[in-house]
């Protein structure tokens, strides 16, 4: 077995899920494929230097692109069953984009890249579960507070709690977690003139989103963005979560 491909166990849980699926001859070609892409998220390395043991790096390539933009890597992440009844985390995380990330199509706002004093850059904003499984990661320019974001997010919780840290401490946060019946479980930030209590008990399980995010940065391909658009790096995290939801 090639490194970093797919176990026979991680194959049978999505072999089935896959998309175009016409016949038993098309099973290994798409093994090997998706085989190609985890390669490809693993290592990092750019398309030219491809593994030529999975076949034609072009070929390869334009398939990985059609599905990013039909959104079927993140359809295929989502059909993947993630269970929590507890509750979930909210965090974000950036990620450094490489000076060749620059300059895609549409410009860098619409492509997620920011600027900052310390380059290009991404910030991924996750749902997590308690056993740091991923239920849902969106892209922003890296300078993008992670507040603002958080609404969006709060419609995938799932459980009773909703934990996080300091920085999602807004009135308009709280209550937005409290009409969707859940329990906000956020630190008061030090400036809000009455702190609030908060169960500590259950902010101590706040590390495990960031266990996530240590486990979705072992892919380099992630860690640093070198894809210009946005649909190509949000195809690789997709990919990454559903290997780490396997």
């Amino acid at each position: 077995m090639p490194r970093h491909a797919l176990t026979d166990s991680q194959w049978q849980a999505i072999g089935d899920k896959l998309p175009q699926r016409r016949g038993p001859r098309s099973v290994e070609r798409d093994r090997n494929f998706i085989d190609a892409v985890v390669w490809m998220a693993r290592t990092g390395s750019p398309w030219r230097d491809m593994d030529p043991a999975f076949g034609t790096w072009k070929i390869i390539y334009n398939r990985f692109r059609r599905w990013a933009i039909r959104g079927w890597w993140q359809e295929l992440f989502r059909l993947l069953p993630v269970e929590e009844e507890y509750g979930s985390i909210l965090d974000a995380s950036i990620i450094r984009a490489h000076q060749d990330a620059a300059g895609g199509r549409d410009g860098p706002t619409e492509n997620a890249i920011g600027r900052s004093r310390g380059g290009f850059s991404t910030k991924l904003h996750a749902v997590v579960t308690m056993e740091a499984k991923p239920i849902e990661v969106i892209a922003t320019p890296g300078q993008r507070h992670e507040a603002l974001c958080a609404e969006e997010l709060l419609d995938f919780v799932r459980g009773d709690f909703c934990l996080a840290d300091g920085g999602y401490d807004a009135d308009r946060i709280l209550q937005a977690a409290r009409d969707r019946g859940l329990q906000p479980v956020i630190p008061s930030h030090s400036g809000r003139k009455k702190q609030r209590r908060h169960r500590r008990d259950v902010y101590g399980l706040r590390y495990r989103v960031e266990v996530f995010f240590h486990n979705l940065k072992r892919y380099r391909r992630i860690a640093t963005r070198y894809d210009k658009t946005l649909v190509s790096f949000m195809g690789f995290v997709h990919v990454a979560c559903l290997l780490l939801t396997l």
